[in-house]
């Protein structure tokens, strides 16, 4: 064995402690079948993302047309029913609403109030009502402490603060004290992550410019406003995955794009296919949904009549509700006030009895001097036969 093979020999073993040392070869990877895999994901989605826009587009230009128009001549006369219920439902709420303003404010204009907003509702001048300011205005307790205003810090306050912290925690500031112990890494790695978005940015809404994209009107100010979003967000995937699709608008949808760019595609149809599926989920519980094709089936007729009588069930209680509650709040006013009224005459008529008592009190007084008895007549009445008699049977 030569010399310089003993030395390599001798170089495998290293000594004990010493910092073991790993090499791995490079593998060159053949990247076709990851290619192959992203460009075939990228087309399914893409074909889903185009199979259900149309389907959610034939849906509200087509289906929910023809229902509604079925919709209105079955049930014409239901609806405006229902249309006068919900009118005379927001007068009763108009009215309910004021009376409990006044109640508030005014309690004993509220009979009046009442009759008033009636009249109107029949001659169709509800909604024309002003209500006095007594009605509406609440004084409210004007609170003593200012807000707060940036313009009252003076920079010599932050000097003072940074100088209390230089002495406190040291040459650090308040660093020390604030949490400002991160890594620079940290905010290195922001402010590349800042230079990249506005990069990126920048190079789309150039890309995206009347006088350089040759997409339709629609589609440009479509991808105009997700980068507007991503950028005001600071989403630099999202201003990627738009920047993949630019690239396969320019080249066509081919391997050539690479796989960071497919993956940013796909990324791309999923956070379209999201809001996509939940639509169209949402459309197939609508009873409109098909109704272009398949028409209005006994179930379709069946819940139409059972939603408008339901409706009009719920409104019908609610309307008896307000016109109960508005009148109720009149008559309780209104028996409150006579209740105060008779007790106010009562009061008046004992005053006016004890005012003509206090009057008469020094006729009667008069009067009793006059008639009171001697003193023989009284000493005869009580020393009588008949006198003591009684005497003795209160007594017993």
């Amino acid at each position: 064995m030569s010399r310089g093979s003993n030395h390599r020999q001798r170089n495998t073993h290293p000594k004990p402690g010493a910092p073991k040392v790993s090499c791995t070869a490079l593998l060159v990877v053949d990247q076709a079948p990851f290619l192959k895999k992203a460009l075939s994901t990228c087309k399914r989605l893409r074909n889903e993302l185009h199979s259900k826009q149309a389907l959610l587009n034939d849906f509200e230009e087509h289906d929910r047309k023809a229902f509604q128009q079925w919709y209105h001549g079955t049930h014409g006369s239901a609806l405006s029913e229902l249309r006068e219920m919900h009118e005379e439902l927001g007068a009763y709420e108009f009215i309910y609403h004021h009376l409990s303003q006044c109640v508030y404010h005014a309690f004993s204009e509220v009979p009046k109030l009442y009759d008033e907003l009636m009249e109107r509702k029949k001659k169709g001048t509800l909604y024309q009502f002003v209500p006095p300011n007594r009605f509406t205005s609440s004084q409210e307790d004007e609170s003593d402490d200012e807000d707060w205003d940036d313009d009252d810090w003076d920079e010599s306050d932050d000097e003072s603060t940074d100088d209390f912290y230089e002495k406190a925690f040291g040459s650090r500031g308040r660093g020390a004290f604030d949490g400002a112990d991160e890594p620079r890494a940290r905010s290195a790695a922001k402010a590349e992550s800042d230079t990249r978005l506005k990069t990126c940015y920048r190079s789309l809404a150039k890309r995206l410019h009347p006088d350089h994209s040759e997409l339709e009107e629609s589609i440009r100010e479509k991808r105009w406003f997700e980068i507007q979003d991503a950028y005001q967000n600071g989403d630099l995937e999202a201003l990627l995955r738009v920047e993949a699709i630019c690239d396969m608008d320019d080249t066509g949808l081919t391997v050539k794009l690479g796989l960071a760019r497919l993956r940013d595609l796909a990324a791309y149809h999923k956070s379209h296919l999201l809001p996509l599926r939940n639509a169209l989920r949402a459309a197939k519980r609508d009873p409109a949904f098909g109704f272009a094709e398949n028409g209005p089936t006994p179930k379709i007729k069946r819940e139409a009549a059972e939603a408008l009588e339901y409706e009009r069930l719920d409104m019908s209680e609610m309307l008896g509700h307000l016109r109960q509650a508005s009148a109720e709040i009149r008559d309780e006013i209104e028996d409150h006030l006579r209740e105060q009224a008779i007790l106010k005459a009562q009061a008046a008529r004992k005053e006016e009895r004890r005012e003509a008592r206090r009057a008469a009190e020094p006729a009667r007084a008069a009067s009793s001097k006059s008639k009171a008895p001697s003193a023989s007549q009284a000493k005869t009445k009580s020393t009588s036969p008949k006198h003591q008699e009684e005497q003795q049977m209160t007594f017993f």
